[in-house]
């Protein structure tokens, strides 16, 4: 990433007067060891079969439509995707999963319980249809034992808040950096001043001097005072960190495409500023009209998230090796499509979905869940995620979603009660 040479010294002078008063660049703390969650979002529903869930069969007459010149391949243990020909390839989705389809699990078979946009949606990333419950990033963000000024970044796609919108910061449209600062101030409707970056820095190192004071001065461990103004240092000193290292992570010079809002909001990870994103994968997934609009948004995907994985795996974590080990992605959908062409040679709405999951925690290297001839979810064992017409139970988006909660460290029971995690993708400690 470029650097500002401007931004470095405005910054630099932020840092030297901040130093008169004993503050200095430290990385946030964080809790240290507690996974951070990268969200991706196919608004209007993917086709699951184009790469997820591929199904061939020497039938003349098959119920499951596949893409022309596709053909299957498996990497890892069992991780079963639809891949290209060499008359046809798809290199970018080929790439993705010869390189980590061992650090990845693919899910299929899962129930939305809609075929509406919004339903659907909600269902997928809250468990429910209650508005009061909110989807796994926010909670995840709200409920972790970290304190983050950002919580929870929505950079583009969908976001419920339920109860927890203190936990949520819009920051689509380039407005990081705007947040990060305060100058967005400026553009409100009533704005306030924008203090260029000498006096910015001097309100900063006084605002810090005087909770620093304070906090001093209530100081009786557990106490209430002694939390709310401990957290409220630490969350100044944070937000001060951030806007006096932007020149580091190159916030400024980054755009406002999905992988420019990935790398930022892993940048505010290992800040320690932030917990979880939500970006939205770019595309008109709703395919009714024709099924080959689908091919080439998941090669645009699948790109940005070859470049996401290789920054993860080589960029050094806040208390471990790689960023990788520290950084959980997860890509969904709202529900899938049709097992058969329509008259258009689109697909129509189907309530069975497939979503993928990779990184810190996560067991490489398998596809879990299942469905059969028709595109219909199987029942399976939770533990294993092998097809189980015996004794399993049927898949939904909630199963995983509850294994997403346990993976970030929380007690799903308490937020979820009654709805068993998909426990298959979780990694051994010895993984």
């Amino acid at each position: 990433m470029k650097f500002s040479r401007r931004g470095l010294l405005e910054n630099s002078a932020a840092v030297a007067a901040l130093s008169s008063i004993g503050w200095s660049p430290k990385m946030a703390r964080a809790a240290q060891g507690e996974r951070k969650f990268l969200f991706f979002f196919a608004g209007g529903a993917w086709d699951t079969t184009t790469v997820f869930d591929p199904h061939y069969t020497s039938d003349p007459d098959p119920i499951i439509d596949m893409d022309p010149d596709t053909m299957p391949k498996t990497v890892g243990s069992n991780l079963t995707f639809t891949s290209g020909t060499p008359d046809m390839p798809r290199p970018n989705i080929e790439r993705y999963f010869q390189r980590w389809g061992n650090k990845t699990c693919v899910i299929n078979g899962m129930d939305a319980h809609s075929v509406g946009h919004a339903s659907g949606t909600q269902l997928t990333l809250t468990g429910t249809s209650a508005s009061s419950y909110s989807d796994w990033p926010t909670t995840l963000a709200a409920m972790g034992k970290g304190e983050y000024p950002l919580p929870h970044l929505v950079f583009s796609g969908p976001n419920f808040a339920g109860n927890s919108g203190s936990a949520v910061v819009r920051a689509g449209g380039g407005t990081l950096l705007d947040l990060i600062t305060s100058s967005i101030n400026g553009s409100a409707d009533n704005p306030t001043p924008v203090f260029e970056t000498p006096a910015d820095s001097v309100i900063d190192a006084f605002v810090h001097k005087r909770i620093s004071r304070f906090a001093a001065q209530h100081e009786i461990a557990g106490g209430a005072s002694h939390l709310r103004t401990s957290s409220f240092l630490n969350n100044t000193e944070r937000a001060m960190e951030i806007e006096a290292r932007q020149f580091e992570a190159g916030l400024s010079d980054l755009g406002n495409s999905m992988l420019d809002q990935a790398l930022k909001a892993i940048e505010m990870m290992k800040l320690g500023l932030t917990r979880t994103a939500m970006i939205g994968i770019p595309g008109g997934w709703d395919c009714h009209g024709g099924v080959q609009v689908n091919e080439p948004q998941f090669e645009n995907f699948f790109l940005a998230l070859d470049t996401i994985m290789e920054y993860l795996h080589t960029t050094p974590g806040i208390a471990t090796p790689y960023l990788a080990d520290e950084i959980v992605v997860v890509a969904q959908s709202e529900f899938g499509r049709t097992p058969s062409l329509n008259g258009g040679g689109g697909k129509d709405h189907w309530p069975f979905v497939s979503a993928m999951v990779a990184g810190s925690g996560v067991r490489g290297g398998f596809s879990v869940g299942a469905t059969d001839d028709g595109l219909i979810g199987l029942p399976i064992n939770y533990g294993t995620g092998m097809a189980d017409t015996s004794n399993g139970t049927m898949l939904g988006t909630e199963n995983l979603g509850t294994a997403l909660l346990r993976l970030g460290g929380l007690d799903n029971e308490k937020i979820l009660p009654g709805i068993e995690p998909l426990t298959a993708i979780l990694a051994s400690e010895d993984e």
